[in-house]
């Protein structure tokens, strides 16, 4: 090889080199962007200067009015069994290092059947409405799975939601010989897209996480699910009793 020749082998090997530089450079910078929009949008959900009155103040008028509705007349009540919780949810619409949870994922709230769930968790969402100006939609999980095979999981894919009483529904049902398991797919699909999800339910989630039982019935989403929920979301357990005998007193 020749010495003309050697030189345009440099040439032509550094230009292909700054050609993917610079192509390398433009993908990293609009990965950068990407991330930058996405912190973001996370701390959408957070107001630093709420502070433990005005949260504790809309707090328990939500709580109080959505009992109202259930034609429950009766304060909010905070307790040993709750007291706990409603500190880290204030932590955590601060944004604050002090959150026992992790700050950008959703809240999965288990607990006995009547014990306060879906009251402080409606409650707690209603403020995060207020702080992010995200609209939180509360649905059943056994509505829920009947308007996935309505309408399908797209429509349900990122947007804000509270699944209330996971593990209710009906985890499998049967389409024209398909087996189909619309909250598998849904919990899958939310996965992939981020979506912050708030539930409640009376199993804790390592019973949701099993799969079938020795009779071949299925109890769970198995563990594949299972892992994906604990990963969208902060487990936390509401200890207690029912409230519901208490809330029937006179207030």
């Amino acid at each position: 090889m020749n010495n003309l020749q050697r030189q345009e082998d440099v040439e032509m090997g550094t230009s292909d080199m700054d050609r993917i530089t610079l192509m390398v450079s433009r993908a990293v910078e609009e990965q950068q962007q990407s991330y930058k929009e996405s912190a973001a949008e996370l701390w959408r959900w957070h107001c630093p200067e709420m502070d433990s009155k005005n949260f504790w103040r809309l707090l328990s008028a939500t709580a109080q009015a959505i009992m109202a509705k259930r034609g429950v007349y009766h304060r909010y009540v905070v307790d040993d069994n709750n007291r706990e919780i409603i500190r880290q949810m204030w932590l955590y619409v601060l944004g604050s290092d002090q959150c026992q949870w992790n700050i950008h994922k959703g809240l999965y709230l288990g607990g006995k059947v009547g014990c306060g769930k879906t009251v402080l968790m409606q409650s707690f969402c209603h403020v995060l409405h207020l702080v992010s100006g995200l609209n939180i939609e509360m649905i059943p999980a056994n509505e829920l799975y009947k308007r996935i095979i309505k309408n399908g999981i797209e429509s349900l894919a990122s947007r804000p939601l509270f699944i209330d009483e996971l593990g209710r529904e009906q985890l499998e049902i049967n389409d024209f010989g398909n087996k189909i398991r619309p909250i598998n797919d849904l919990m899958a699909l939310r996965y992939e897209t981020g979506a912050r999800t708030f539930f409640t339910s009376n199993f804790n989630i390592a019973t949701l996480s099993k799969g079938y039982n020795e009779k071949g019935e299925m109890i769970g989403y198995g563990n594949y699910i299972g892992e994906r929920i604990q990963e969208m979301a902060n487990m936390a357990i509401l200890p207690g009793e029912s409230r519901r005998e208490k809330w029937e007193e006179q207030p």
